[in-house]
């Protein structure tokens, strides 16, 4: 970090940053799968996810995935299954990745998501500390998140909407992650310059490399143990509480 700036604002990743999806994408995925007789370790499509996700990023940064036509869309999504499974060493032929795709989206189709007003997502249980320990050191936090609809109704839900001083969905302002326009729609309203923010996520190519592009400070948040620590060339913390200590620690800005 720049030691000369202090830090005046922390941007945040919404999914699998602030909050995760329970059970996990991978469990859900491993459920759908042993259901075609198709035994899959969680452990091994935990890490297979990346490799999904990191195409996911690429193909949603060249145009939204909401944007296209709908069977573009669904195409996109038995290619991201595909790669899914394939980075698994699991069968990615395409009547298995058909199949995968349905009963994984099954999984999504039950009382306990589809009556839950938060689609089954659940808050980590160090965002509120950090979150309170950014506000009382006179940090100022955002939120930005790729998403296909506004999430503010849902971190309000969720009990953290307060917190911040801004919010910003990439549906509504109009570009993805990693996409420059994306940060600055934080930036300008709150008045900082990029080089005395911080955005942390869990993407090194949408939040790492779009936080460098623009400017800004990043770190990388590694939940799950998928990343090499060595190997991004920022911070890379396992949980929020080690990323409040690194900013503080810095010199946050008061006042």
């Amino acid at each position: 970090m720049d030691k000369n700036r202090p830090i005046r604002l922390v941007t945040f990743d919404l999914y699998d940053t602030l909050i995760e999806l329970r059970p996990r994408r991978w469990e859900r995925l491993a459920a759908a799968l042993s259901r075609l007789g198709i035994a899959a370790d969680p452990n091994l499509l935990r890490a297979a996810d990346r490799v999904a996700e990191d195409y996911f990023t690429e193909e949603n940064g060249r145009l939204p995935i909401r944007d296209r036509p709908r069977a573009e869309r669904e195409a996109f999504r038995l290619r991201y299954m595909a790669i899914w499974l394939d980075a698994a060493g699991l069968p990615s032929d395409p009547a298995t990745v058909r199949a995968a795709r349905e009963g994984y989206l099954a999984e999504f189709e039950t009382p306990a998501v589809e009556q839950d007003v938060a689609g089954g997502y659940h808050v980590f249980d160090d965002v509120m500390p950090a979150l309170e320990r950014l506000r009382k050191a006179g940090v100022r936090r955002a939120l930005i998140s790729n998403a296909d609809a506004d999430v503010t109704a849902l971190c309000t839900h969720l009990a953290f909407a307060h917190e911040m001083n801004a919010i910003v969905t990439s549906a509504i302002v109009g570009w993805e992650k990693p996409d420059i326009r994306t940060f600055r729609a934080a930036l300008a309203p709150l008045g900082v310059e990029p080089a005395d923010a911080l955005h942390i996520g869990d993407q090194p190519r949408s939040d790492v490399a779009g936080a460098l592009a623009t400017g800004m400070r990043a770190a990388l948040i590694d939940r799950y143990g998928r990343h090499d620590g060595n190997a991004k060339g920022v911070p890379v913390v396992r949980d929020l509480a080690s990323l409040v200590d690194l900013v503080l620690a810095h010199g946050a800005a008061r006042g």
